[in-house]
């Protein structure tokens, strides 16, 4: 593991254990901790291409990490929820990832005003917590289409029971203003006027969910945003128009699960909306199915994506002068760094619960790309991929 996450896990120890040796009988009552940790080892057998981060090497560092969470009463009706997390990634910052208020008057209304994670996805809240879901990687050709997991803002949820069913509906509306890792490179970004609406239903052993969420982008840019300006000048507004990535963003969700003792199939689809040029419009999809036979579960999994810009051919005539050249040929390298992008995913995983707080899993995971892969999500080429690799995977999975 990287020096800076063994640095965060012994903060963590020294940070829990002042508290622990200082709460009082009466804090005690009201203050509660909680946390989770993953220690995954990863290998994919392609030199030529990198997968969630793992490469032609083992790899301990790219999805493991260490997470600590307090809550605290303040009355019956109102708490507050902390929460840090060390990662050993990079690519991901590490600290606070949540701190909000919660308000709730009752069993069925419950309000939450402070950073907290945004429920783009049926398994948002449980993104690092690996325990809490079958596989060792969530399917990524989904879950990596969203560029942030959190947001500032407020999230109102009621719930109520009628016989057999129980139906859930939540808004929320808030903010983002923090740096996205994309493109290799960390780039600051807000989103204002974030909001969105889920419902779930759920009967006996089904669950149906849905979503949709929306809000304005404002990607930091500032070479791009350059040559746009510079295209203006010489009149392709269309052009420079496209060398964009702000914009309405729109978020479109629908998952439907099965779950029982023996089986379970799970399934969700996601589309991703963006105005901008530079902005990508995502289909995603994946199904999955398992089997128990406690303290086991073994399952397999399929999951696609398919990345859309909707490329404005040049404008900028070519053998005039030497500017439109050099202005025609930039346009159209930067055309092509910004391919389509298809791939897929296919899983096998075995899960084994060895205690009641502690899991086992080994995964594989067959990937498939097409064509050329745009090296901003899950895929990337590292030069004269084929489009075929395996990803193999072991992990340990723990909540406390």
């Amino acid at each position: 593991m990287t020096h800076r996450f063994s640095l965060f896990i012994s903060a963590f120890c020294l940070l829990t254990l002042s508290w622990a040796t200082t709460l009082s009988a009466e804090t005690e009552d009201k203050l509660k901790f909680s946390g989770f940790a993953r220690v995954i080892m990863g290998y994919l057998d392609d030199e030529n291409a990198e997968y969630v981060g793992y490469d032609n090497s083992v790899n301990l560092n790219q999805q493991s990490l260490l997470g600590l969470q307090a809550d605290y009463r303040l009355s019956d009706d109102f708490s507050v929820t902390g929460q840090v997390v060390g990662y050993a990634s990079d690519q991901r910052n590490s600290g606070l990832e949540w701190l909000y208020l919660t308000y709730s008057p009752d069993s069925a209304l419950q309000v939450k005003l402070g950073r907290q994670r945004i429920p783009f996805f049926t398994y948002s809240d449980s993104l690092d917590i690996g325990f809490a879901y079958p596989w060792l990687t969530l399917p990524q050709q989904v879950y990596d289409t969203a560029f942030f997991s959190t947001f500032d803002g407020a999230l109102a949820s009621y719930e109520f029971a009628i016989s057999d069913w129980v139906i859930n509906y939540e808004g929320y509306w808030g903010r983002f203003d923090d740096k996205i890792y994309l493109a290799s490179q960390n780039i600051n970004t807000q989103v204002i006027g974030l909001f969105g609406v889920n419902a779930s239903v759920g009967y006996k052993n089904f669950i149906l969910r849905a979503s949709y969420g929306q809000g304005d982008i404002d990607i930091e840019q500032d070479e791009v945003e350059q040559f746009s300006q510079l295209l203006r000048q010489f009149g392709f507004t269309k052009n420079a128009d496209w060398l964009n990535a702000n914009g309405l963003l729109q978020f479109y969700q629908l998952s439907a699960n099965y779950e029982d003792l023996d089986y379970f199939v799970r399934s969700e689809f996601a589309m991703v909306k963006g105005e901008g040029g530079l902005f990508a419009d995502i289909n995603s999809f994946y199904i999955s199915a398992g089997y128990n036979f406690y303290p086991y579960t073994v399952y397999i999994s399929y999951s696609k994506k398919d990345l859309h810009f909707d490329h404005i051919a040049s404008e900028i005539p070519f053998g005039i002068s030497t500017d439109l050249d050099v202005l025609a040929a930039t346009y159209l390298g930067v055309l092509a760094a910004f391919p389509d992008d298809k791939s897929a995913g296919t899983k096998l995983g075995l899960r084994w619960d060895w205690r009641t707080n502690l899991a086992f899993k080994a995964e594989m995971t067959f990937v498939q790309a097409k064509d050329t892969i745009s090296n901003d999500y899950a895929v990337r080429d590292l030069g004269n991929f084929d489009g075929q690799a395996v990803l193999y995977q072991l992990g340990i999975e723990w909540v406390f």
